[in-house]
């Protein structure tokens, strides 16, 4: 069997069944010449639920019109711009938002509140970045090839680093502030023994447990991707390569598990990203089918947003999601070199699946 690479683009989609095929087709594709509103899902007449509010390509898109005119006619070097996003985080106020870059092979920080951005490269990085996460001032990155987990100031100013050689290829990232609890995914490789998530004192370092093994059974993984982790512990697990999601608790027992490989409403295929809401929904990026399904608690699907296409607000080859307090929602939109942000809007907690999955208009 040979190598097999979870985050590699996704191939050129397969068939689907009508009712997605249909759903994503619809979002897609607009006319040429064509000036289209702002995406929003569901499409009308149903209640409004995700809105896209725009797009983050760059240090530029920080720059105000007058700081663009300057720079452009002194002859100056315009700020990175990104070229393949894998993974992206944000503060709860979203005033921080961190990016790695696999094409750049950059951490880009970028402080949202003084419209700044902070670059780190590979020179300092030491090889390619992976996952990120945010905890308070500091931004995390793990370095994969190295093995090791990195911290920045949101200046890009180096803070520490803690030793990740339990990993074989460690890649995801989720910090529980709460409980000084550093989660990182080992993706591992078709023949490595890792597929297990690692669990480190935040100051430290030390080990603390392992959740998960390498296998296809209840709890256990392969290919875990990305993390991401409830108020109350919980932590969810994209299990790639399985097509599905694990749920541990906070002591790190298997309670539940969902999703198989499919193209129906609710089945996965590459799955990536994973991020809560402020209402615990849960939010689950597929690359394959460029798109984000939305599950309640009871892992009831709710809704999709995205679909395939380069226009605002559509996806190529997505990873990586993070969502704000204010549940505005992040998503690292790989081949189209940038993130797409999106707002949930007129959404309650009382909110309960819906009955229909009609694409954006």
């Amino acid at each position: 069997m040979g190598e097999v690479n979870p985050l590699a683009p996704a191939r050129p989609p397969l068939p689907l069944r009508p009712g997605l095929a249909l759903a994503l087709a619809l979002g897609g594709a607009a006319c040429a010449g064509t000036v289209r509103p702002p995406p929003v899902w569901p499409a009308p007449p149903a209640t409004e639920r995700i809105r896209h509010v725009g797009t983050l390509s760059g240090g530029a898109d920080l720059e105000g019109s007058a700081a663009r005119f300057w720079r452009r006619l002194a002859g100056l070097e315009a700020p990175a711009r990104l070229y393949h996003p894998l993974a992206v985080a944000v503060s709860p106020g979203g005033d921080l938002l961190a990016v790695s870059d696999q094409g750049l092979n950059q951490l880009l920080v970028f402080d949202l509140a003084a419209s700044r951005l902070a670059t780190i490269g590979r020179d300092d990085l030491g090889e390619a970045p992976g996952g990120v996460a945010v905890e308070g001032e500091t931004v995390w990155v793990v370095v994969p090839l190295r093995r090791v987990a990195l911290a920045y100031g949101r200046d890009g100013r180096p803070l520490r680093s803690l030793d990740l050689s339990d990993c074989e290829r460690p890649l995801g990232l989720a910090v529980d502030a709460a409980r000084k609890l550093l989660y990182v995914s080992d993706v591992s490789s078709a023949q490595g023994a890792g597929h297990a998530v690692h669990v480190h004192a935040l100051v430290g370092g030390e080990h603390v447990r392992t959740l998960g093994r390498k296998g296809h059974g209840k709890g256990e993984l392969f290919f875990p991707t990305f993390l991401a982790l409830s108020p109350g512990g919980s932590l969810y697990v994209a299990d790639t390569m399985n097509a599905r999601v694990v749920e541990y608790d906070a002591e790190g027992n298997a309670i539940r598990q969902f999703g198989e490989r499919g193209d129906r409403f609710g089945q996965f295929d590459k799955p990536k990203g994973v991020a809560l809401d402020s209402f615990g929904n849960l939010y689950v990026v597929d690359s394959f089918f460029a798109a984000v399904q939305i599950f309640r608690r009871d892992a009831r699907l709710l809704l999709f947003f995205g679909g395939p296409g380069d226009s605002p607000g559509f996806l190529a080859n997505p990873a990586g999601i993070a969502i704000d307090a204010r549940n505005r929602i992040y998503v690292a939109n790989g081949l189209n070199f940038r993130v797409d942000v999106y707002q949930l809007v007129n959404t309650s907690a009382q909110d309960t699946a819906l009955a229909e999955l009609p694409a954006a208009r």
